[in-house]
């Protein structure tokens, strides 16, 4: 009882985090407000385009030119963005964004705006989200002490899961009463509040001389730095290839939830539906917050994936709304708290010079994840399992007595053959979870600071009287204090030493290591 209570009492409030760092409030309030203002826009716009062509194939291409241009130009951008100046991107990024929207909102003034133009305005919007997906990725460390980046993920969790909740709800409210125009006006408003959140901050740039070694490394360079330092760590290879494999699995979900329920069910019960999802994902992005995911990371990244797959094994068993209800708040509720455990691993375990390109390769493959889940659902569901849970059909004497049969039986087979999947992979990679405890430690790469070393490549010497030095500042040598340090000191002037991969020694001065102790 008292270790729980112990370890509950350093749970920190989420708005403790804002209070303690300015940079982050202002940047975390200007940037969530714009993000509702892009969702505000995004679904507002999808109900234009289907009420001017009651044609799904048009809603489409547009959630195509959305998605897709980004999630190809990524591991370029990331490259990009460990280049140049990151707040100058933002700043970029948002202005662009704001001129697309000013634009969608001329032309819709004037009765010129044609479905050719949100092709246009969806292709150019995914490039500047990409530019500022990832730099948000690369800048957060920066922002915040090592400990906090998973509250930090968790607030933007938040800002995330109440802009899915709330846009679809505003702006249908708002197309109802001020029309797409004024959807388009509230957006634009936004970004200003973003600008200018973003000018009373400073963000600290990468080191220009980090990359590669290089005096002038080529773009291509970059990139493949990127997925070099991934595939030369294999827990690093593990937990992507994890990830990708949930949002593959997420992709899916998000085509058959909605025929899923209308299988048996009205619109209006599916809208209840989502609106528990988005709860879930509140109260996800809250918990994620508070905990923070300061240790055993990888361990909980399992457990949270283990329990959206029950989540999806309930959402698909039965057609029943309220059955339905728990297991889709369940997988939303754990969604946060994977996507914030998983972004946090990331950042703590690669260089803040190189986060841009790394996180830029993550971001390609579970977009791809997600992309092939999309195309995967419809043809497995209704060309594969729907047909063999017929009245009839190949499983309906087997499986059909568990899950039923008939329309939208095989749409909930396929989800809890997800939910399955995701369960057993969990409970399998948890089997192997002391591989990947430096994944909590932060020491996969170099630590998050950038100043921390870690001597895993020792000189190797014959005599074993020599010493080696740590390279430090030599004025500030004091004998006395080589192997005293001081306990007031900062993570920042600390510098880690580890010998034979057992000892280690903080200090802010030279550390001078005698192989005889």
């Amino acid at each position: 009882m008292n270790a729980l209570t112990s370890r509950l009492s350093k749970w920190k409030s989420p708005f403790q985090l804002l209070g303690e760092s300015r940079h982050f409030t202002l940047f975390w309030i200007g940037q969530s407000l714009s993000e509702i203002g892009n969702r505000l826009t995004g679904f507002g716009l999808g109900i234009w385009v289907y009420q001017n062509t009651h044609a799904v194939a048009q809603l489409s291409l547009v959630l195509f030119f959305t998605t897709l241009p980004g999630v190809l130009m990524t591991p370029f951008v990331g490259a990009l963005v460990d280049r140049w100046n990151r707040q100058r991107i933002i700043l970029i990024s948002d202005i662009v964004a704001a001129l697309i929207t000013l634009a969608l909102a001329l032309l819709l003034l004037n009765h010129n705006l044609q479905i050719w133009h949100t092709y246009v305005s969806a292709f150019f919007t995914s490039v500047c989200g990409s530019f500022q997906m990832l730099t948000k990725g690369a800048v957060l460390p920066m922002l915040v002490p090592k400990p906090e980046i998973g509250r930090a993920n968790g607030l933007i969790q938040l800002s995330s899961a109440v802009g899915q909740v709330a846009a679809p709800g505003l702006a249908g409210l708002f197309i109802t009463y001020i029309h797409l125009e004024g959807l388009l006006w509230i957006d634009f408003s936004t970004y200003f509040v973003a600008f200018f959140t973003l000018l009373l901050i400073h963000i600290p740039q990468p080191d220009p001389t980090s990359r590669l070694g290089k005096a002038n490394p080529s773009l291509i360079d970059d990139v493949a730095y990127g997925w070099q330092t991934i595939s030369s760590k294999i827990v690093l290879i593990v937990v992507l290839v994890f990830m990708a494999l949930h949002f593959f699995m997420s992709g899916m979900t998000n085509v058959l939830i909605n025929p899923l329920i209308l299988s048996f069910s009205s619109e209006a019960s599916f809208g209840a539906v989502m609106s528990v999802a988005g709860a879930g994902m509140v109260f996800g992005s809250i918990t994620m917050s508070i905990w923070g995911g300061e240790k055993n990371r990888f361990v909980a990244l399992l457990g949270f994936a283990a329990l959206n797959g029950i989540g999806l094994i309930i959402t698909g068993l039965k057609p029943s709304i309220p059955l339905i209800s728990f297991g889709v708040f369940l997988s939303f509720w754990s969604l946060p708290l994977i996507l914030g455990t998983n972004q946090t691993i990331w950042q703590t375990n690669i260089d803040k010079n190189a986060q841009g390109r790394v996180l830029s390769m993550v971001g390609m493959m579970t977009g791809l994840g997600v992309a092939f889940g999309n195309l995967s659902a419809s043809p497995l569901a209704d060309r594969v399992l729907e047909p063999m849970l017929s009245k009839g059909g190949l499983l309906a004497d087997t499986v059909g007595l568990l899950l039923g049969t008939g329309d939208g039986r095989g749409i909930g087979f396929l989800i809890v053959i997800e939910g399955l999947v995701l369960l057993l992979v969990s409970a399998s990679l948890y089997n192997y979870h002391h591989h990947f405890k430096n994944l909590d430690a932060g020491l996969v790469d170099l630590d998050i600071e950038g100043e921390t070393q870690t001597l895993k490549q020792l000189p190797q010497v014959d005599q074993p009287d020599v010493s080696v030095v740590v390279e430090a500042d030599i004025e500030k040598l004091q004998p006395l204090e080589i192997l005293q340090p001081k306990s007031d000191l900062s993570h920042d002037e600390s510098v880690v030493v580890e010998v034979n991969n057992e000892a280690q020694i903080e200090s802010p001065i030279p550390i001078v290591v005698d192989r005889d102790t």
